[in-house]
């Protein structure tokens, strides 16, 4: 018995160091924290396995710490590339901060299933807004007429739903950010980990102060982030922004469709 719980152990911590790399990656790649593919595989993936499953509070917890680190790796890559933008990450960087922390506290208090049907809910409306048609340029400067009032705004409410459900937020606000700002897509994706990184900071903050965050477990899905959120970032450059944006805009209906069809059982 002792033998298999270790061998469990094992097992378990490399399924979570290959989904961390997994949704880094994709993070790096699209500009996102990685939530959006993270959430639904450590949902699924471990039981699927054979492995313990998790909690969806647990879940949450454990990736918004792997959204902090994916996102702080991935903005340094882009960084280096040039494709990112002070004036428009440093409000929303802010405003989404405080939004995030204000939702990770209030999580703990919201059931399992609303949760999951928040985030399948939140991902379905950000994946019709990624390919909705709008005038928004592909590639470019920030636009001269950027309102960062406006900008803020959109921000610190994208950070509440997100601190509710234990994501970075940048599924929902890159295509905001396309859709309502008409923001390039080379802009939204360098910037928007920069202002992922904010809201996933205070996010953190809110569930670990709240117990809501399974350390042991979590530390194996940091070590494949750090590993893939460099990676993603690189090839991001490599391809056309058109393929990025339909590439976006198709994970994050996939993973919609997906965690909406396991609710109706």
């Amino acid at each position: 018995m002792q033998i298999f719980r270790r061998k469990g152990v094992s097992m378990e911590s490399g399924v979570l160091i290959g989904i961390g790399f997994v949704g880094a990656f994709v993070s790096g790649l699209l500009g996102i924290g990685g939530a959006i593919l993270l959430v639904p595989m450590l949902l699924y993936v471990p039981p699927g396995l054979g492995l313990p499953g998790f909690r969806m509070g647990d879940v949450a917890g454990m990736t918004i710490v792997q959204v902090l680190v994916a996102s702080l790796v991935g903005m340094l890559t882009h960084r280096k590339q040039g494709a990112f933008s002070t004036k428009v990450a440093l409000p929303m960087a802010i405003a989404i901060g405080f939004g995030a922390a204000a939702g990770g506290l209030a999580s703990g208090r919201v059931p399992d299933v609303l949760l999951k049907a928040l985030f399948a809910l939140l991902a379905l409306v950000a994946a019709l807004l990624m390919v909705w048609p709008v005038r928004a340029p592909l590639e470019g400067d920030v636009p001269e007429d950027f309102q960062t009032g406006w900008a803020a705004a959109i921000a610190g409410t994208v950070g509440v739903l997100s601190g509710l459900v234990g994501a970075g937020g940048a599924f929902m606000l890159a295509p905001m950010m396309r859709s309502v700002l008409r923001l390039p897509i080379r802009v939204i994706i360098g910037s928007s980990l920069a202002i992922v990184l904010s809201s996933a900071v205070l996010g953190t903050i809110g569930k670990a102060v709240s117990g809501q965050i399974p350390w042991a477990q979590t530390a194996f899905l940091v070590v494949g982030s750090m590993a893939g959120a460099p990676l993603g970032a690189k090839t991001s450059h490599r391809l056309n922004v058109q393929s990025l944006r339909w590439m976006l805009a198709g994970l994050i209906a996939l993973t919609a469709g997906n965690m909406l069809w396991k609710l109706r059982g």
